[in-house]
């Protein structure tokens, strides 16, 4: 059966007092879903688009997530400065970024969980695009690459053609056509001795190991996991509680639903920001680990649910399956209140001279570094 197409319907603004509001070009795609199959979920402004359909478009700062069965193909438009197709594979969550405030278009791909691949080439000028992940970060120069993490905290990134770099806080590495390049928990970045002609093999053979490895350390992983988990949850309710409720950002909701003209410079848009920028800015670090240990959860509770392992004791008086079932009780809310966030962040972007995105506020390399050691 043919998914219905998603449409976006944009209201006529109205006439503001002693000014006329000019009405804002809808905003150029990132692409078209070139392909789609199985449980795939779209996320654009807080709301959550279920069965994305073949031909819809998908918008910067739009969310994507699959389940098990999952996958979507986007083929990207030509405003990227690109050319080609981004593959979210399987059990995966990645956010869509376009920042044109960088000079040249600026495609940053922020994985929360899961693997990615794409094939792309330069169309013209000098566009970029990166792949962050909490640990690392890889730059594109080729064509064809992919980019694999796992719930214990350890990435990998190959190329077919081309070349790619990753950098994290020990420095950069080269993975040429032919090779990949992994960080494991606890270790250096380095690339490996093997060469490999299949990015489907080395994926599946790469995230089995992982799982593997899960297993063997499984409760001390979990346990570290409950403890960033409730930390940063704290942390990121705590900031999120005033931005919820604040004026600024409804106005700022009602603005970008009417397509609302935003002048970053004006009076008024400095004193909504003062309003939101503590609250935006410590919510957005707990969130940098925060969602990347919430989608872990997600594949590890595929993992573990009706194995021996539900009733291992993390702590006392806290098994495993108790631990897992908390998560999944937790999830539907915390899914929506994290999609306001990040709602809320593209709203304050929008009225910025420079963008959030990408920006960690520190603790990119640092508290990933330290989260992820040995079981």
């Amino acid at each position: 059966m043919k998914r219905p197409a998603l449409v976006l319907a944009v209201s006529a603004l109205a006439l503001a007092a002693l000014a006329v509001a000019a009405t804002a070009p809808a905003p150029a795609p990132f692409g078209v879903i070139d392909y789609v199959e199985g449980a795939v979920t779209l996320t654009r402004a807080g709301k959550a688009m279920s069965d994305p359909n073949f031909g819809d478009a998908i918008r910067p700062d739009d969310f994507v997530k699959t389940g098990a069965d999952g996958t979507l193909i986007i083929a990207m438009d030509k405003t990227t400065g690109m050319r080609g197709t981004i593959t979210v594979k399987p059990k995966s969550a990645v956010y869509i970024r376009l920042d044109p405030k960088a000079g040249a278009q600026k495609t940053t791909l922020e994985l929360m969980a899961g693997q990615i691949a794409s094939k792309v080439s330069k169309l013209a000028g000098a566009p970029s695009m990166s792949v962050q992940t909490a640990v690392a970060t890889a730059g594109v120069r080729g064509t064809e690459y992919g980019v694999l993490t796992s719930v214990n905290g350890s990435i990998s990134v190959f190329c077919l053609e081309g070349a790619v770099f990753v950098e994290d806080e020990t420095g950069k590495v080269d993975v040429p056509a032919g090779r990949a390049a992994e960080r494991k928990a606890g270790q250096r970045l380095k690339v490996l001795p093997v060469a490999i002609s299949s990015g489907e093999d080395f994926a599946r053979r790469w995230i089995a190991d992982e799982i593997e490895v899960f297993k063997g350390g499984a409760v001390k992983f979990l346990d570290d996991y409950a403890t960033r988990y409730d930390d940063l949850k704290k942390r990121f309710d705590a900031a999120f509680e005033p931005i919820q409720r604040s004026a600024a950002l409804k106005k700022w909701m009602d603005e970008d639903r009417s397509g609302a003209a935003v002048n970053p410079r004006s009076a008024a848009t400095m004193r909504e920001k003062k309003e939101v920028d503590g609250p935006i800015l410590e919510a957005r670090k707990a969130l940098f680990m925060f969602e990347r240990i919430y989608y872990r959860l997600d594949e590890i509770d595929a993992i573990v649910r009706g194995t021996s392992l539900e009733r291992e004791l993390i702590r006392p008086g806290l098994t495993v399956g108790e631990f897992l079932r908390r998560i999944r009780d937790e999830r539907d809310a915390l899914g929506k209140r994290v999609a306001l966030y990040r709602y809320a962040e593209k709203l304050y972007n929008m009225r910025s001279e420079t963008s959030l995105f990408g920006d960690s506020g520190g603790s990119f390399f640092g508290d990933a570094d330290s989260f992820f050691g040995k079981p």
